[in-house]
């Protein structure tokens, strides 16, 4: 039973999302359960990554009969203690809380049930800025605040509004659904305009049985499905949790609001909205505006957003699956996998394929998973298949070997609806069944093959267009995508000999907004695709009317720069991406701008006039070496991944409590930005990437003496301290200065340390003790370390030479040497050598494998950057633990302040 199995889960990561804060839930069932709350106590479990200071669940069942459980702690503890996995009922609201807004109290923790004015309840996740002042303004009103929760304000809030609304009809009609609902809504969208922030919010009027879950700049799922003969509608701030129960998915933007109850719901508009619809012009929702949106079957599944063993973290399990990642992309390259074209040509063979495309179409055209299935099942069994399978078995030995290959459904479907066809398997993993969904997805796989040649090939005549007319291509980007540009303008240069502008959306306002010119091209870069500061620069292109080309590389194509704002959409198909540091979705993208490059550089050579030219020849020798080098990225990751780690293991010890550091890249500046961004992220210190020869101007003053000090610093300076307060102590005894005098000495050398504030209330003798100690005493120099700097190079002799050179310009002047570099004697040595006669001098030396060429070092450097920020994160994160550092943020898969959303496909 799927019960017994949802009771089973094992639910991964119990940490929260700092800065985000909380998660909320909401479920209507279409009649009274008994089992309500073990779906609830599985949900809270699930959620409880999110938060877990607070739990909280309300409970709805017959005649408005409410039960509110909620308590200080973790879902995994209080869904027992607080009986929530026992309680009956046909509606939840759910909320796990990461304390930001009130102290980690009962009152505090959500949901909230308000009666101030009329009878609701609700919760939150997210942060409501403005609630010192929502708080007056309610207690103004009338309202009975008991909290200092955010939660609670958001709720009042509505509550609010919802009696202004209400109010104006005859109390008769206050109990009428319609009226209710109407009122509701207004209000809804009424206090979306007194509340500042970014939430996601779950509200219930318990008189209408009707539920509303607000997207208003925080994650929100939305879900259809049936559990135990029972309907249900389910709303969530995580998409796991959501597929637990159903992969029938309904997509809610921000500035939407959902109205649910048992199986039904209907969107509706928070505020102006303008949505490009596929095929269509844009259209204009207004504030309360219905939107019709039906549920789509998801094509992901529960274990693809799953923690899995051996892993801890899911940034560890993402970085080790960029072999996998970056492996299947380049498959699709060489037009598809081995095992596809095989299996494309055989059905070729035995004239099967048409027949199997229509099979294909047909699963594909439906999301009602019966039908899918009665599709799949009634061809499996057909005459066709049956010589098919035969075939199989007696001619293409090869093939029928690899059906019977452990976990041949994970290992060998390549297609974007991979998914799809494994679910059809439904667990029954018999050799025909295999052989007809590996043989769907072949025929997937092919049209995926010529969606992305497709692109790929419109992409290049827009490029070399633009390049023909000395036109400029942009690269328009954030974050780490924006560091991904950086590297592609590396490789179009290198290897296509062709300019881009890498540059963020706030820089391109400001330096390039009003220079555009026709022919022009904008290359955008988004994993989820929907990055407002780039939706915001596509838009910007689109009021220029201009010939401006637009061009997107995305993760989610089904999102608003891949379905509204782009000419060309090309993926990266990194997969879903859980933890907020992104790092497959990273490598995925510098692996296709290697592949574009390579492509705009055979598109150059096709057109040489003279193909026996010096540059012509050079062009094609750099082509051909390239395309050879594709498949060596897999491979390249696989072995920086399993030789690095002790080394990676000693430099970690070395710089993981350091709170700042520098990475210095020659040539290779994205990796060291991007690098510097993932140390950032995941242990929350400083750390800054950029070019090696810029150090010298200006950042290098940071070396010797500084007042950045961590927490080894100040280790240092209290140890120092007391050796010297023991010290005086001693001295004290010998001079027969008493204690009382000695104690005011202790608290004078305090004062004088940091305020340079003389006692005049000591005796002779102490003062000449006083004196005596601080005559010695320097404070403040056992705070002052070396400076932690992490050079990145490749190894052309050019740029080893410069990193020596900075190495030895940088070290005589208070800094610590770490190198990322494959293997070279000199820059060893010159990295070890201690440029002082004695002192402590820290240095370490990574050694990346061997390849002889900058442009694929730039994969192996960032895979050991990504496993350096992910050990030195789980290594700060556990010494803060140790010393009962609260609220400190440091993990390396949700870091505080940050978030993202699983993409929805």
């Amino acid at each position: 039973m799927l019960l017994n199995s949802l009771i089973k889960l094992k639910l991964h990561l119990p940490i929260p999302v700092f800065g985000l804060g909380c998660g909320v839930l909401g479920m209507s069932l279409s009649k009274v359960s008994i089992n309500l709350g073990k779906y609830a106590a599985t949900l809270l479990k699930a959620l409880e990554y999110r938060g877990y200071d607070s739990t909280g669940a309300i409970f709805q069942g017959d005649k408005q009969k409410i039960k509110l459980l909620k308590d200080v702690g973790a879902p995994s503890t209080l869904v027992k203690t607080l009986g929530i996995d026992n309680q009956p009922g046909r509606i939840f609201c759910g909320q796990v809380r990461w304390a930001t807004f009130g102290p980690v109290t009962p009152k505090n923790a959500q949901p909230h049930e308000v009666k101030c004015k009329k009878h609701l309840y609700g919760a939150h996740n997210g942060n409501i800025t403005n609630t010192t002042e929502l708080k007056k303004f309610l207690l103004s009103q009338g309202h009975n605040i008991v909290s200092d929760n955010d939660g609670e304000m958001l709720v009042h809030t509505i509550e609010h509004y919802f009696d202004i609304e209400l109010v104006k009809f005859p109390v008769k009609q206050h109990r009428e659904t319609a009226i209710r609902r109407e009122c509701l809504q207004k209000a809804i969208i009424k206090s979306s305009d007194k509340v500042v922030g970014s939430y996601a919010a779950v509200v219930v009027d318990p008189v209408t049985e009707y539920s509303y879950a607000i997207k208003a700049g925080s994650s929100l799922y939305f879900g259809v499905g049936e559990v135990e003969d029972n309907k249900f509608t389910l709303a969530s701030s995580d998409l796991t949790a959501v597929l637990k129960f159903t992969k029938q998915l309904v997509n809610l933007r921000q500035g939407e609001f959902i109205e649910f109850n048992k199986a039904e719901f209907q969107i509706y508009a928070l505020k102006k909205l303008r949505i490009k619809v596929p095929k269509s012009e844009t259209v204009t929702y207004n504030p309360g505006d219905k939107i019709s949106r039906i549920s789509v079957r998801s094509r992901l599944r529960a274990e693809d957003t799953e923690l899995k063993p051996p892993y801890k973290y899911f940034l560890e399990q993402e970085i080790h699956a960029e072999v996998e990642s970056t492996g299947k992309l380049i498959k699709l390259f060489h037009g598809g996998s081995n095992t596809g074209k095989r299996m494309i040509r055989l059905l070729k063979k035995v004239d099967l394929l048409n027949k199997m495309t229509e099979i294909c179409n047909r699963i594909q055209a439906t999301d009602d998973y019966a039908k899918q299935t009665k599709i799949f099942n009634e061809f499996e069994k057909s005459s066709d298949i049956e010589k098919f399978y035969t075939k199989i078995q007696t001619n293409y030995q090869a093939i029928y070997n690899e059906l019977v290959k452990e976990n041949f459904e994970k290992k060998y479907f390549f297609s974007s609806d991979k998914n799809i066809f494994i679910e059809l398997l439904n667990s029954h993993f018999n050799k025909r069944k295999l052989l007809v969904a590996k043989a769907l997805d072949s025929i997937t796989e092919l049209d995926d093959v010529r969606e992305f040649n497709k692109s790929v090939e419109n992409f290049l005549k827009m490029l070399q267009h633009t390049y023909n007319n000395s036109r400029n291509i942009y690269l328009v980007a954030c974050g780490t995508s924006y560091h991904a540009s950086l590297i592609a303008a590396l490789f179009f240069n290198e290897i296509a000999n062709v300019d881009i502008i890498p540059v963020l959306p706030g820089n391109f306002r400001g330096l390039y907004s009003h220079s555009l010119r026709p022919d022009d091209i904008i290359i955008g870069i988004s994993q989820s695709g929907e990055t407002k500061d780039l939706i915001d620069i596509f838009d910007h292109v689109d009021d220029q009317e201009m010939d401006i080309k637009k061009v997107v590389l995305l993760n989610n194509l089904n999102s608003t720069l891949g379905q509204e704002k782009s000419d060309v959409t090309i993926p990266i198909y990194c997969g879903p991406e859980i933890a907020v540091p992104a790092t497959k979705s990273f490598i995925n993208q510098i692996t296709l701008f290697y592949y574009l490059a390579i492509k705009i550089a055979e598109k150059k050579l096709s057109d040489c006039t003279s193909k026996s030219s010096k540059k012509c020849l050079e062009l094609e020798k750099r082509v051909k070496m390239r395309l050879n080098s594709l498949d060596f990225i897999p491979k390249l990751i696989k072995e920086t991944l399993e030789t690095t780690e002790e080394q990676i293991e000693f430099v970690t010890s070395k710089i993981y409590f350091e709170p700042s550091m520098h990475l210095l890249a020659t040539k290779i500046l994205g990796v060291a930005k991007e690098g510097a961004l993932k140390i950032r992220e995941t242990l929350l210190n400083h750390a800054e990437g950029g070019e090696a020869s810029e150090f010298k101007h200006g950042p290098n003053t940071i070396l010797g003496k500084n007042t950045v000090f961590g927490i080894k610093n100040i280790r240092a300076m209290i140890k120092h301290y007391n050796e010297n307060i023991d010290r005086m102590y001693i001295l004290a005894d010998q001079k027969k200065v008493s204690s009382k005098e000695t104690r005011k000495i202790s608290r004078a050398i305090s004062n004088y340390v940091f305020k340079q504030s003389y006692p005049f209330d000591l005796s002779p003798a102490a003062a000449e003790l006083f004196e005596e100690v601080i005559k010695e005493f320097d404070f403040f120099e056992t705070a002052f370390r070396n400076y932690p700097l992490i050079y990145i190079t490749g190894p052309e002799e050019k740029d080893v030479n410069l990193t020596i050179s900075q190495i030895n310009t940088h070290k005589i002047r208070g800094a610590d040497t770490f190198v990322i570099a494959e293997e070279n004697d000199d820059l060893l040595e010159n990295a070890r050598t201690n440029p002082h006669d004695e002192g402590y001098y820290g240095w370490g030396y990574i050694t990346l494998p061997k390849t002889g060429d900058t442009l694929l070092t730039v994969f192996s450097a960032t895979i050991v950057l990504q496993l350096l920020a992910l050990r030195m994160s789980e290594k700060k994160m556990e010494k803060l633990d140790r010393l009962r550092i609260s609220d400190h943020g440091v993990h390396p898969d949700v870091p505080k302040n940050v978030s993202k959303s699983i993409t929805v496909d």
